[in-house]
């Protein structure tokens, strides 16, 4: 059963009489696990109560970014980010996904508000999360062979990265120039390479590219320019190992679903839904005490001294 949604002015109220002093608001279901252990951890040891909100479960559809920046938005009008009611304090953060914002320059500044320094939260899942204990768990394979398979975690996801890297491209440029362009971080997989590890396929790299230059409204020689420029920063991010501020994380778990494919060698293996039943248990494999989930843990302490929490 579908729990009633309520007005901003509504949830407010039900903020202010609820037992909750901290308010954790996330984009969606999937990131429910994982920002409820970071903080918990920011909390120890002071037993805070607290509540995760997914933007689901107090505005009408699906939610996400933008629902939570109106009730940010919402909440800071109403001087009720850190709100004194009756004796009572809540306190709201508000954890987004950076996507591209940085690049758009379009991310909201508060204190309130703490964005991923990666494109999205599945980054840090295989950044910091042990990919074979993951893969070996999910495919039901011995862990021996799928770590000899796998190799170095850098190392295999710089190689994931870099083979996309022409498909990220497009994607960005769409997403820059506001073209409704069917090369987009939405597209569950690379739509033009040949396979998740194989070649890019130029006619098809071609053939979007022209698609794309359309969809922008630019002259041929503007498109050129514009794109050999965002080409170059892509270019640049890349060799100083910063692709992840523009590789979609959940995109790495194409890789490893192929992977432990390959790593199979034919012998029988758990093949049901691998790449959510990776994203999960790779989260298993966080150690949330680690020098990471300070950027996220650290913004919290500070909100919950100066509410005087």
């Amino acid at each position: 059963m579908n729990k009633p949604r309520h007005s901003f002015s509504g949830y407010r109220r039900l903020m202010q009489t609820s037992r909750k002093t901290l308010f954790i608001f996330i984009e969606g279901y999937k990131d429910r696990y994982i920002y409820s252990k970071i903080t918990e951890s920011a909390c120890q040891p002071h037993s805070i109560n607290y509540q995760v909100v997914t933007a689901a479960e107090f505005t009408e559809g699906t939610g996400g970014k933008e629902a939570l920046l109106e009730f940010f938005t919402y909440l800071k009008w109403q001087s009720s980010l850190i709100n004194k009611f009756q004796g009572k304090t809540t306190v709201s953060v508000f954890f987004l996904d950076k996507d591209v914002d940085d690049f758009l320059r379009i991310r909201r500044h508060s204190k309130h508000i703490i964005y991923t320094g990666m494109y999205h939260l599945e980054n840090y899942l295989f950044i910091h999360g042990k990919l074979s204990e993951a893969a070996a768990a999910t495919s039901l394979l011995d862990i021996g062979s799928t770590r000899a398979g796998l190799g170095e975690s850098t190392v295999w996801r710089k190689r994931a990265a870099e083979n996309w890297k022409t498909w990220i491209k497009l994607c960005l440029f769409s997403r820059a120039r506001g073209a409704k362009s069917i090369s987009n971080y939405k597209q569950k997989r690379s739509q033009i390479n040949d396979g998740v590890y194989g070649p890019v396929k130029e006619d098809e790299y071609l053939s979007r590219l022209s698609t794309l230059q359309r969809q922008s409204g630019m002259q041929t020689a503007q498109f050129q320019r514009s794109f050999t420029r965002l080409s170059r920063k892509v270019d640049r991010l890349y060799s100083m190992n910063q692709y992840d501020l523009v590789f979609k994380g959940r995109w790495y778990a194409c890789f490893l679903a192929d992977d432990i494919k390959r790593i199979s060698d034919n012998r029988r293996f758990d093949h049901r839904r691998l790449e959510k039943r990776i994203l999960s248990n790779l989260q298993l494999t966080l150690d949330f005490n680690d020098l990471w989930v300070e950027k996220f843990k650290s913004p919290i302490r500070r909100l919950l001294a100066e509410a005087d929490i």
